[in-house]
């Protein structure tokens, strides 16, 4: 009898997982060809500014594909920025939030672990697990409750680090996030921008 928890993937886990993997294999061998021919050209610029963007989204999606053991007080995870696993000790958390997101696939839970400075730093998401219950109650540490205004659940969701012991935002941290929203929506205005170049050019 195992006497501990360990991760299930969920079916459309495997499949985007594979599908995200294809792309980014993809990708790196498209960007490695532009760098050792790239030229200054706008067109060269804007493709290889396009590949880096879907790279970095790639990563950022398989990131938080993991393999979790959970033992105790241990987490012990492996994914592909930490493929031969790290481990974290619950103890150097405060404790834990559940939170709801949503997403392209719907809506689903999250668990983000707290650390001592009062900030989320670890996520684990529904989305990927069918056996997300039993890894939040293997997660023996203290809930805490967190109500996130809206400033507060877009960072969360596109930034994934907040400090979570006030939920009223300052001016400065509004505008960080006010500003970093607008990066983000100008990086997708040029990768669309340069995808509807490609598609009349060819």
């Amino acid at each position: 009898m195992m006497d501990y928890t360990k991760s299930k993937f969920s079916g459309d886990t495997f499949f985007w997982g594979i599908f995200s993997m294809v792309w980014l294999i993809f990708g790196s061998i498209m960007i490695g060809k532009l760098l050792r021919n790239y030229s200054l050209k706008v067109s060269d610029s804007l493709v290889l500014l396009l590949l880096i963007a879907l790279f970095y989204l790639l990563i950022n999606f398989l990131k938080h594909i993991k393999i979790i053991k959970i033992k105790g007080n241990e987490l012990r995870y492996y994914s592909i920025l930490k493929p031969f696993g790290k481990l974290v000790c619950l103890s150097d958390y405060t404790g834990k939030i559940v939170l709801t997101e949503s997403g392209s696939r719907g809506s689903y839970r999250v668990v983000y672990l707290i650390d001592k400075q009062n900030k989320t730093a670890f996520k684990i998401m529904e989305l990927h697990y069918k056996n997300f219950d039993e890894i939040n109650r293997a997660l023996n540490i203290n809930i805490i409750k967190f109500y996130p205004s809206i400033g507060q659940y877009f960072k969360l969701l596109f930034f994934e680090r907040i400090a979570i012991n006030n939920t009223d935002l300052t001016n400065n941290n509004i505008i960080n996030i006010i500003i970093r929203f607008f990066t983000l929506i100008s990086i997708l205005g040029t990768i669309l921008f340069t995808l509807s170049i490609l598609i009349k050019r060819f």
